[in-house]
């Protein structure tokens, strides 16, 4: 008896830096980028996952995945963001 079909997971990390004016000049030193790990079963569902956290106009981009063993060592859940 086949059992119900398992939805995949892989756990991206995703990048958040708020968005740059449109002056031209030095405003200051750049900000950090906030890196969050979320397992999503696509990068747009990643993406979406962080992007509901921002404070304002933000970038958001997804700039790397964790492997199994890393992912499984933070106790990461499925849809859960946390900042790395």
């Amino acid at each position: 008896m086949p059992g119900r079909a398992r939805s995949r997971y892989t756990t991206y990390l995703v990048s958040m830096t708020p968005e740059r004016s449109g002056r031209r000049g030095r405003s200051g030193p750049k900000p950090a980028p906030a890196v969050y790990a979320v397992m999503k079963p696509n990068a747009e569902a990643a993406i979406e996952a962080v992007r509901a956290l921002a404070e304002g106009p933000m970038v958001v981009a997804v700039v790397g995945s964790l492997s199994t063993r890393v992912s499984k060592g933070l106790k990461l859940k499925p849809g859960e963001p946390r900042l790395v």
